[in-house]
């Protein structure tokens, strides 16, 4: 078991799965191009997807402990993180899984089934995140800062579920071109083009046009559009940049530290083997000087 994990963990196995991780990504863009050619592709896809669950496997058994093996946080310095070696494992499980799937569809051959499949197969070509060392320190960037992507996304769903009920409030009884608030879906669906500021004045002014207190209507608008696009995104920015600036700081700090104790291990090799010499110099002066009472005897 530990030497299939050290070879597992080796530099050998890494490149053997860089190299088929790569084929495959390159196969699925080939594949667009000659789409008479599904059948070879097919067995393309079967040989990949053989090989993957292989790997999964070994990955799996050199663990020994499944529950290690898929463990999403881990704690350190009494701080919880999202733990990056769980994550991918997940994600190249769920991948596999998927895949395994998709072969079953092309037995029964259930088109709808085929189709989904097909769709996450493309994702394999993430898994070229796992091949550079600098792509996974990008992908090791943007784990960390997934807790406030989701903060921010549950702030801004609240923003659109309050706007969204206002807007059926004033707008479900006309019918606009570019807006449609006849009902929270829609609502949500309008907004959410408002947001990215894609016709936000047509829609302001074709929704004002309505009203006497046209000054309500717009305040609506403009106090959407300055609340999500703009204040919310340059605070989110903002945020992003202060946690991985913060994470590379912590990087540092941590690599410091490593360097600091690699440091003083070197420090304290370096005085015992000093030690050592002066300890065999006195043996060699003691066996000098016992060499020479020896001889003074004798003579």
């Amino acid at each position: 078991m530990t030497r299939l994990k050290t070879w597992v963990e080796g530099q050998t196995f890494h490149k053997i799965v860089s190299l088929v991780i790569i084929l495959c990504s390159i196969t699925l863009g080939v594949e667009t191009f000659y789409p008479e050619h599904q059948v070879f592709f097919d067995v393309l896809d079967l040989l990949f997807t053989l090989f993957f669950v292989w790997e999964i496997a070994l990955r799996l058994i050199a663990e020994g402990n499944p529950l290690r093996f898929f463990r999403l946080l881990s704690v350190r310095e009494k701080k919880v993180y999202i733990d990056e070696t769980g994550f991918w494992n997940w994600f190249d499980f769920t991948i596999v899984l998927v895949s395994v799937i998709s072969l079953m569809g092309h037995l029964f051959e259930h088109p709808e089934f085929l189709v989904v499949s097909r769709l996450f197969r493309v994702l394999r070509v993430m898994r070229l995140l796992e091949v550079s060392s600098e792509l996974k320190a990008v992908e090791r960037k943007i784990v960390s800062i997934i807790p406030t992507i989701f903060s921010f996304a549950l702030l801004l769903g609240i923003l659109l579920y309050i706007y969204s009920i206002i807007g059926i409030y004033l707008f479900s009884h006309h019918q606009y071109e570019h807006a449609d608030f006849t009902s929270l879906g829609h609502a949500f669906l309008t907004l959410f083009q408002l947001m990215t500021l894609d016709g936000w004045s047509d829609m302001m002014y074709a929704a004002s046009a309505n009203y006497e207190g046209s000054w309500l209507i717009k305040s609506y608008f403009v106090s959407f559009v300055i609340l999500t696009a703009i204040i919310s995104f340059n605070v989110f920015v903002a945020v992003l940049t202060s946690q991985v600036h913060e994470k590379v700081i912590e990087d540092q700090k941590s690599n410091q530290k490593k360097i600091k104790q690699l440091q003083g291990e070197i420090n304290e090799t370096e005085h015992e083997v000093h030690e050592g010499f002066q300890e065999v110099l006195r043996e060699l002066r003691s066996l000098r000087n016992e060499v020479k009472s020896l001889q003074e005897r004798l003579k």
